[in-house]
């Protein structure tokens, strides 16, 4: 059972319960209020009946009945008594009786003295109210009964029961009808919020329920919508990693199977043994370059894997000490390039993870050394800043396109492919410079101009993790 039929039918109950009561009590209060000032009324002419008996007895002679039986006749003709029915008796004798005698036929008990007995009736002449009393001419007893009409009360009472009851019919309907409005107005939105969580829960990632009350639903929904967004969002994140992830492989597969190939290929002609020395040394020249190249690519591999982690523990060191030790490590390799290496920093202290900086500083001058045909001058400057520091590495190489910036840091992305591939590039390495600055709460960027260069900035801060001095 849905929600909004729930609440109709609550709301129909209600309506039906409270008006239900209030109706009774109403009808069954006016009812009571009426039947008591009718019987009021019918003590009231009984009184005033007793009242002539009792001036006539004590005026007249106690033993003269006829006197009484016609004042009684005389108050009928006059229509004074109200009664519906009237008997007079001493003892057996019948002195008076008005209407019918079956009216009266009904047990009543005797009252006592000065008292008078009630008795509701119902027959077949309607409703009524039996009254009966003593009185005493002399000796002798006289007992007075009448009987009073109270059938317009109960008839009344029936009028109103009808007309409360089709009072009571178009109440239930139009509380229906009106439950029915009411609780759509009221579940319309609950309603919304229903359709969009299935729409989402079947695929459609777009979808949002966008109520602009400002009740409590319009805050639900606009909680939802937050909620649904994230989701979205992390989803989209989700996805576009799946998607990078399935690239990655592919490129790495590619990247392996060249050199794999090479390798097995020239391992089985060592393996045969039927070649010249020359050819024999550059198989073995090929297998060692190639396979230095995979344990290159491995490493940096491993490198991104490690890299997956939110803190690293920095160290403070000289700047320029650091820079140093970097250029002396790179130097002869980029002499035997024919590339003039220029090292410049501050003379501060800062703090960062060195090994991973190293790895950095070392993937950006091996890009840039890459980057010359027939020699250059590659420049690493190295400042302190504001809780951190800055490298700059500027080449005067071939330089690229705009388009192509925005892409480098990508694994496995190469400006220029067959020379990456036969320089023993993967397309790594930035990748792998990006996340280190990353890791240090930094940036990285890169400015460059076609044939004549680029500069690649990398900004780094000590802020992550702890600090060991």
């Amino acid at each position: 059972m849905s929600y909004r039929l729930k609440l109709t039918i609550t709301i129909s109950l209600l309506i039906a319960i409270s008006f239900g009561i209030g109706g009774t009590l109403m009808t069954t209060t006016s009812f009571n209020r009426t039947l008591e000032q009718e019987t009021q009324s019918a003590l009231s002419a009984f009184e005033n009946i007793q009242n002539t008996l009792y001036l006539l007895n004590s005026l007249g002679d106690q033993t003269d009945f006829q006197s009484l039986a016609d004042a009684l006749k005389q108050m009928e003709t006059q229509k004074l008594g109200q009664w519906q029915a009237l008997s007079l008796k001493a003892g057996d004798d019948q002195l008076f009786l008005s209407g019918s005698g079956e009216m009266l036929s009904q047990h009543i008990p005797s009252p006592a003295e000065n008292q008078c007995t009630l008795l509701p009736v119902s027959d077949n002449y309607g409703h009524g109210l039996l009254v009966k009393s003593i009185i005493f001419a002399g000796t002798t007893e006289l007992e007075v009964l009448a009987r009073f009409d109270l059938s317009h009360v109960y008839s009344l009472r029936d009028t109103q029961q009808r007309q409360y009851l089709i009072i009571y019919s178009a109440v239930i309907v139009f509380g229906i009808v009106s439950s029915v409005v009411l609780s759509f107005v009221l579940t319309r939105h609950l309603h919304r919020l229903t359709v969009t969580v299935r729409k989402i829960t079947g695929g459609d990632l777009s979808r949002r329920s966008q109520i602009g009350s400002h009740d409590e639903f319009g805050q639900l929904s606009r909680d939802f919508d937050a909620m649904a967004d994230n989701l979205q969002e992390n989803i989209s994140k989700l996805e576009s990693d799946m998607q990078r992830q399935e690239s990655f492989m592919g490129a790495f597969a590619h990247e392996l199977k060249t050199p794999m190939t090479s390798i097995i290929g020239f391992a089985d002609l060592l393996r045969q043994g039927n070649m010249d020395e020359n050819t024999r040394i550059m198989a073995a020249d090929y297998i060692y370059s190639e396979g230095k190249r995979l344990e290159r690519l491995s490493f940096k591999l491993l490198d991104l894997l490690l890299l997956k982690k939110d803190t690293v523990s920095m160290k403070r060191v000289w700047l320029n000490t650091y820079l140093a030790e970097v250029e002396r490590a790179l130097a002869p390799n980029m002499k035997a390039k024919n590339i003039r290496l220029v090292c410049k920093a501050d003379s501060k202290r800062v703090a960062f993870e060195a090994d991973l900086v190293k790895s950095l500083l070392y993937n950006l001058v091996d890009n840039a050394s890459k980057a010359m045909d027939t020699g250059g001058i590659i420049a690493i400057v190295g400042t302190a800043i504001p809780g951190g520091c800055q490298f700059q590495v500027v080449d005067n190489g071939r330089g690229m396109e705009q388009e192509e910036l925005t892409k480098i840091t990508e694994a496995f992305y190469r400006v220029d492919k067959a020379r990456s591939r036969s320089q023993g590039g993967a397309g790594l390495g930035l990748a792998l410079c990006r996340q280190i600055a990353e890791l240090h709460n930094g940036s990285i960027q890169f400015a460059s101009v076609p044939e004549k260069g680029t500069r690649v900035t990398v900004t780094l801060y000590g802020k992550v993790g702890h600090t060991d001095e």
